[in-house]
């Protein structure tokens, strides 16, 4: 499933300070990340994946768009414990 910035940050308990540390940004660009107004740059974006031990494909950098019917059906399969 995948998952926004926002998501794979509020479950490391990380605020967007800590977060713009790792990935060599200002707070105010994973704001903007976060809002979906901007996305990471290919380095940010490596800094993300290897933070958060994720694959790029796992990211959602579109968060306010609406997910497809399959993304839904899948996210309603896996198991939610």
């Amino acid at each position: 499933m995948m998952k926004t910035i926002r998501q794979l940050r509020e479950e490391r308990g990380e605020s967007q300070h800590q977060l713009a540390e790792v990935a060599g940004v200002r707070s105010e660009q994973v704001e903007a990340w976060e809002q979906g107004l901007a996305r990471p740059s290919v380095v940010s974006l490596r800094a993300l994946t290897e933070h958060f031990a994720v694959d790029e494909a796992e990211i959602d950098l579109d968060p306010c768009e609406p997910s497809s019917l399959s993304e839904q059906v899948l996210d309603a399969l896996e198991p939610h414990w």
